[in-house]
């Protein structure tokens, strides 16, 4: 005799995505668990700048996932779901130099190709936009995006009554069979019809057959000063070259501003191979402010308050894992976003409730999520055994 079930589905991790899972899957009526060995956004999702960003998309299937994704984050939002968590508003790219000025003709380029919700509005100097400093060469200016606190958008995901929320707790051993998946939680263990994985950095350490490694980040907070100093997010080409190349190998800090509704500034953010959220490089802050000062001279008379770094989750080829592993459907990746998550969540979280749920991906998507799953990395390593 079968082990009776606690929950239809558990969610591994309550960051943004997973939380995302959670009511998607809650809102088609199964029972739902969400387990996390800290708490809701206690990770990289609380640590966000919040952007809801094509623009910062690795060209190809990242980028059309993107932009599917922020419209559907428009609808939750106009729906009432994300109302308080979402809004709209410009954003600007700027760069100097061969590289930078480069990274804007492709990001023009890769706008052009989407032709989704983000457009192209301007494409000149500083001037364009009042306020910068010698750091701006050249501006690209956008419409479109938007911004999502991470923080505010898990707890709305997981306001819905048909989650269960248990934390912490740290997941010890997973094992699956035709009937179901066995959670061991040291002081108990839970039996649910299928498991989702969200467990961003910590998923090596669960299933290390994943080439998941973490990625640091710098990044810190003004005081607060006139809520309107700049309309939108500003950022550095060079923050674009690091989300799509080897990190490292950059001159210039990739700097992004972010202006809160609060009236401060969160500015990052640096791309560190290592998994420690205490360790705050004064010198990589530095490097950080200086950039964003020439670029926005106004944080010259803003004092830091805080000084903090994040932890994302990366993958060797720059690609989130989603869907399940052939011969395993019981278990479903939705993990290493590495700060795309925000954007994506609202999506990854409608397709993979429906692939919980047997159903087929939406048809327009199916492609570009094919090219997300965990199967690509088996694939590669039968290639090389033989």
């Amino acid at each position: 005799m079968s082990n009776p079930l606690h929950h239809d589905v558990a969610i591994a991790g309550a960051g943004i995505v997973g939380a995302s899972v959670a009511w998607h899957l809650a809102k088609a009526g199964l029972r739902v668990a969400v387990i996390d060995a800290e708490g809701p956004a206690a990770a990289a999702s609380g640590a966000s700048d919040g952007a809801v960003s094509v623009a910062s998309k690795k060209p190809g299937p990242l980028a059309r996932l993107a932009s599917a994704s922020l419209l559907y984050t428009r609808d939750l939002a106009a729906q009432g779901l994300l109302a308080e968590a979402f809004h709209a508003r410009p954003s600007f790219v700027f760069g100097r130099g061969t590289a930078e000025l480069a990274a804007l003709d492709t990001l023009i380029d890769k706008l052009r190709q989407i032709a989704g919700p983000v457009r192209v509005t301007g494409d000149g100097t500083a001037a364009a936009l009042p306020g910068l400093g010698p750091e701006v060469e050249r501006l690209v200016t956008m419409t479109g995006e938007g911004h999502m606190p991470g923080h505010k958008a898990v707890r709305a995901y997981l306001d819905h009554p048909a989650i269960t929320p248990i934390w912490p707790a740290k997941i010890v051993e997973i094992g699956s069979d035709d009937a179901g998946v066995t959670i061991d939680l040291g002081n108990r263990r839970l039996r649910v019809g299928q498991l989702v994985v969200a467990l961003g950095v910590s998923t090596s350490t669960l299933f290390p057959f994943l080439p998941i490694s973490p990625r640091a980040g710098q990044l810190f907070v003004t005081d607060r000063g006139p809520v309107d100093a700049l309309p939108g997010s500003l950022t550095a080409a060079a923050y674009l070259v690091a989300k799509t190349e080897t990190c490292g190998n950059l001159d210039l800090p990739p700097v992004v501003i972010d202006p809160l509704r609060t009236g401060q500034f969160l500015v990052g953010s640096s791309r560190e191979n290592h998994a420690d959220p205490h360790r705050v490089d004064f010198a990589t802050l530095c490097q950080l402010m200086r950039r964003a000062a020439g670029a926005f001279p106004a944080l010259s008379e803003r004092r830091v308050i805080r000084a903090f770094a994040g932890v994302r989750a990366a993958v060797s080829d720059n690609l989130p894992i989603v869907g399940c592993r052939s011969g395993d459907p019981r278990i479903t990746f939705a993990t290493g976003f590495e700060g795309d998550g925000i954007c994506l969540s609202a999506l990854v979280g409608h397709e993979v409730a429906r692939m919980v749920r047997g159903l087929a991906p939406t048809e327009a998507l199916a492609a570009d999520l094919a090219m997300l799953s965990p199967d690509r990395f088996f694939s590669i390593a039968r290639e090389v055994r033989a």
